[in-house]
């Protein structure tokens, strides 16, 4: 940063969501540097939500393997998804197969006939133009994406891997990317064991959505449709972005999103005066957490504000002291933070481990773990704090699982772990 960052008072403008900031370390040595942590959690309110279209293009897989259960269960959910749409929301309908179709061009849910007539008109064979079909949905959906107080999807649904077209998953992750700067969220679908839940996993977290995995028998498709518009009516901000700015000389050394979605994020976008961290819609009874690792400056004794977050009209600001005092050194004022980022950071490595197999991923988060079990303030702070027990508990239990199988998962079960460790909240892995 060129400017150091200026104090703020405390008083805030009224906003849709209240912002939560605890660092663990609030005295530091001076002259030194060090390192702290800092959590963020946000509460949407609900009392902000106002009345919003909604705009979704569906963008299925009409390819061959597709036949049967899961075609079938695609339109049982399109079908669910028009009965509880408003008359003024928006539906299209894209499938792939040897190349991209539109079934349904953007219309209102009023026309319930005419969209009810395209979705039992579905049919499969051939192969998969995922690419062709998720950028098909995307001039769908930027149709409507233009018009005032509009929450617009894609739900992409797909049962297998891109084999025609397009299959580099740079390219779907740059499509995504350019959807969500388009104010589009993606929702990433993948039914049975045979798709490739890591590109699904990058077009979700490019597109500021999540990945889901469902059975080909269970018929939990409908479920997830009805929740991806249930959320879509009580979004509060659409598109976030969160403004991060830092102390002249401090580092953001690494970055989590921990609640609704665990994930390492990447190297965040810097202007030069502060990072943007792009959010998931804020959805009001969702909270989301993050939390992050800074990098601190040798500073002489004195006060400053070493981070501000900023999201839409709150900005909260982060202090340090730099004291004289040693016996404020060594003091953790609140584990929490470091807790969550710990747990976090070691569930990440044991994905990545069930993915790649990778032995030194398990054994470094198996380290993690064997700290975290033996530190008092970590076990105290996650009983005291529900976001933080839930990331213990699914990092336990991530754990017990390859503990049982070791990294010889199946496709079905790697599937379902995956799922478990990234969605904190819902199912977790069985023990």
């Amino acid at each position: 940063m060129k400017q150091p960052i200026e104090p703020q008072g405390r008083s805030q403008k009224r906003s849709p969501l209240a912002m939560k900031c605890t660092i663990n370390r609030a005295a530091l040595k001076p002259n030194t540097g060090g390192s702290v942590f800092v959590a963020v959690d946000l509460t949407p309110s609900a009392a902000v939500v106002a009345a919003r279209n909604r705009s979704i293009a569906l963008a299925i897989d009409a390819s061959g393997s597709m036949d049967g259960e899961k075609i079938e269960q695609a339109k049982s959910a399109a079908m669910g998804l028009i009965k509880q749409l408003r008359p003024t929301d928006q539906l299209s309908i894209v499938s792939f197969s040897d190349s991209a179709a539109v079934q349904l061009p953007t219309s209102k849910v009023g026309n319930s006939k005419e969209i009810a007539t395209a979705v039992k008109a579905l049919s499969v064979g051939g192969l998969t133009a995922m690419y062709d079909g998720l950028e098909a949905a995307f001039k769908q959906a930027r149709q409507a994406s233009h018009e005032a107080g509009t929450v617009t999807r894609v739900l992409l649904l797909t049962d297998g891997n891109p084999t025609v077209g397009r299959t580099d998953g740079k390219e779907f992750v740059t499509l995504a990317q350019a959807m969500r700067e388009a104010g589009i969220t993606i929702t990433a679908i993948g039914i049975g064991n045979d798709y490739n839940e890591f590109l699904l996993q990058k077009i979700a977290e490019a597109g500021g959505g999540m990945w889901h995995h469902i059975e080909t028998t269970g018929g939990g498709l409908p479920q997830i449709f009805q929740e991806q518009a249930a959320q879509m009516a009580g979004t509060v901000v659409a598109n976030p972005e969160l403004k991060v700015s830092i102390m002249p000389g401090a580092e953001l050394a690494d970055a989590y999103t921990v609640r609704p979605v665990l994930n390492r994020l990447p190297r965040p976008k810097f202007d030069g005066a502060a990072f943007t961290i792009p959010l998931r819609d804020l959805v009001a009874g969702e909270e989301q957490t993050l939390v992050f690792r800074l990098g601190v400056p040798a500073k002489p004794a004195g006060r400053g504000t070493l981070v501000r977050f900023s999201l839409v009209e709150v900005t909260q600001d982060v202090e340090v002291t730099f004291s004289d005092d040693p016996k404020q050194w060594n003091v953790e004022t609140n584990p929490y933070p470091r807790t969550l980022l710990s747990s976090a950071e070691a569930t990440v490595l044991i994905q990545r481990a069930v993915q790649t197999k990778e032995a030194s991923a398990l054994q470094k988060a198996e380290t993690i773990m064997k700290s975290l079990a033996s530190d008092a303030g970590a076990t105290a702070a996650t009983r005291a704090n529900a976001a933080l027990n839930e990331v213990m508990t699914t990092m336990k239990d991530a754990q017990a699982t390859v503990m049982r199988s070791g990294l010889q998962l199946s496709d079905s079960a790697k599937k379902e772990f995956l799922q478990a460790t990234t969605v904190i909240g819902k199912k977790k892995p069985k023990r």
